[in-house]
């Protein structure tokens, strides 16, 4: 009658799929770019190639239908035969990918396959009206209404931006998996998330007898720290009770407490470069920057994992100064034994101004946990995301808390996006690391070694179809790889070009002309009366370099527009920047 039903074929197997990519590093400018290379012309917004496909059977039908007011619902898009390899390894492993290839989801996607095969094991599944067809490790099943999950999964980022994003992402996963319908927002406003502790009240400092519900916990490094500290018997803040005592005599809670304790003494890079640089011995710190001193003593003296001595806290100075010699370094011996006399200045500084850093506070957590071991609640998977913003000692802290080593761990990163203050990342560090403090401290492994086993270190994998962006950014970004490799081959690690599925132009560059503000240019014109901007939507962002020109271009839009910093952004998906 007026029904109009799709078309259905049968399944055959001579359908063949081409994937022409177009490569990032084609570098023949003088010819035209051919259309068919690119795949299509057509504008991004318009693409069909950077669409996300789904698998449609009986319960994603059902779950659309739940959606009747209009309400964004999440459901598992198709993934490419690259990540679907990744998702079914079985054992530990790194994954390395530039800005878009897909790292967070493929650890998304593995996390929420974790928890359905551990519901599918502990309940069974629900088969009413289920299609099985098409039924494969990949797919997210509805299971029975109100099941819980047993399986103890553990996701860490560092920036909690990303981490708010992806906690919201995989809520909503997770409630289309167990057939929850409820409409619950999930609109992420990033203009409230300013602290990664503020953000996780919500969760207790604390991995003891930790409620079930709160898993799959998806946390910041900085709030995975507390929560070791709170295990731990002593915390490392009972050392500074003095300094927090006003705070409990105002009645705050020990977390308010410690927050505010954080916030006043804790040396970021800000801190040292304007309160402890210009105090520095003037002979030590000339012709060497800030940065690099901060990134030496952060990542190297203090951030170095020694499997011999994990918990002492720093490097002595000969170990130091011979990193000259073990990787390439535009540091000579004379220039590290300089900065190691600031890291002696710096430390007495720190220790008399009742301060402290990150490292400090990861060493304390070391110590304490060898001395005292760990006796809060262990993990069964461990997802890290853009790992390459912590160093070496802080990675190691993740093995307290997870005993599976074979499997129960995936990194994802990319040394290219290494822009975290006192950070120095490469993934060959990460892999000896994981051999050191993982692999070798375990007794299956020393078993193995005994009897002249080779312990198998983990698999590495990449990711080079980019999904975020067109063919002309991404050879506009491999030739700043090129450079990076040329002039500092050991500080990115080199992988193959990205390709992309949409031909597209270089970027736009807007050069103002007598100090004119380009910002202003662009906006200044679009306020209506009541000084709102228009046409600026929530998928659109301005991109700053550090805080403080992010301070002045939020005085500018207020709130019309989204401000980020490269740090603050990293990760995460606009339309428009």
């Amino acid at each position: 009658r007026k029904l109009e039903v799709p078309m259905v074929w049968d399944i055959v197997h001579d359908i063949i799929r081409y994937n022409k990519d177009c490569k990032a590093d084609a570098h023949e400018e003088h010819d035209p770019v051919d259309t068919s290379y690119g795949m299509e012309n057509s504008k991004v917004s318009e693409s069909f190639l950077l669409m996300k496909f789904y698998s449609l059977s009986s319960g994603m039908a059902k779950h659309l239908l739940t959606a009747t007011d209009g309400s964004e619902i999440d459901v598992p898009f198709e993934l490419t035969d690259e990540e679907k390899v990744i998702i079914q390894f079985p054992l530990t492993s790194f994954i390395l990918g530039r800005s878009g290839t897909g790292k967070t989801t493929v650890l998304t996607m593995k996390l929420i396959q974790n928890e359905q095969q551990s519901l599918i094991a502990s309940q069974g599944l629900n088969l009413d009206g289920a299609d099985l067809s098409g039924v494969d490790d990949n797919n997210i099943m509805s299971t029975k209404n109100g099941g819980e999950s047993s399986v103890k999964q553990v996701f860490i980022t560092v920036s909690p931006k990303l981490c708010s994003a992806i906690k919201d992402h995989i809520c909503r996963l997770k409630r289309f998996g167990t057939g929850d319908v409820s409409d619950q927002s999930s609109i992420l406003h990033m203009h409230d998330i300013m602290d990664d502790l503020e953000e996780f009240t919500e969760i207790p400092d604390s991995f003891c007898d930790l409620p079930h519900g709160h898993y799959p916990l998806t946390i910041t490094y900085r709030k995975f720290l507390m929560m070791l500290d709170g295990t731990c018997q002593t915390s490392f803040f009972d050392a500074f009770y003095g300094e927090m005592k006003s705070s409990f005599e105002r009645g705050h809670s020990r977390s308010r407490a410690v927050h505010t304790f954080i916030e006043l003494k804790e040396v970021t890079y800000e801190k040292f470069a304007t309160s402890y640089w210009p105090r520095f011995n003037a002979d030590l710190t000339k012709k060497i920057a800030a940065s690099t001193v901060f990134t030496e003593i952060i990542s190297h003296i203090k951030g170095a994992y020694q499997a011999s001595r994990p918990y002492t806290g720093k490097l002595d100075r000969q170990d130091y100064v011979m990193l000259a010699d073990k990787r390439i370094s535009s540091l000579n011996n004379e220039m590290r034994d300089r900065i190691y006399d600031i890291f002696l200045e710096y430390e007495s500084m720190k220790c008399t101004a009742r301060e402290f850093d990150l490292s400090d506070f990861v060493n304390s957590l070391h110590s304490s946990l060898v001395s005292e071991g760990y006796n809060g609640d262990m993990v069964d998977f461990v997802y890290i995301d853009e790992v390459q913003d912590l160093t070496m000692t802080q990675i190691a802290l993740l093995k307290y808390v997870c005993m599976n080593i074979k499997e129960g761990f995936l990194f994802a990163g990319d040394t290219a996006q290494t822009i975290a203050r006192g950070i120095d990342f490469r993934f060959e560090d990460i892999r000896s690391l994981f051999y050191t403090a993982f692999l070798a401290e375990t007794e299956a492994s020393n078993e193995g070694l005994k009897h002249g086993k080779r312990v198998h270190l983990s698999d590495m994998f990449q990711l080079s179809q980019n999904f975020r962006t067109h063919c002309g950014i991404l050879r506009m970004a491999q030739s700043i790889m090129s450079l990076l490799y040329f002039f500092f081959p050991s500080s990115v690690d080199k992988l193959n070009p990205e390709t992309g599925l949409v031909h597209g132009e270089a970027p736009v560059l807007l050069e103002s002309d007598n100090d004119e503000n380009a910002i202003m240019t662009i906006f200044g014109e679009s306020k209506s009366k009541h000084g709102n901007l228009h046409g600026f939507g929530a998928e659109q962002v301005i991109l700053v370099r550090d805080d403080a020109t992010k301070k002045q271009i939020t005085d500018l839009v207020g709130k019309q527009a989204l401000v980020l910093t490269i740090v603050e952004c990293k990760g995460l998906e606009f339309q428009v920047w």
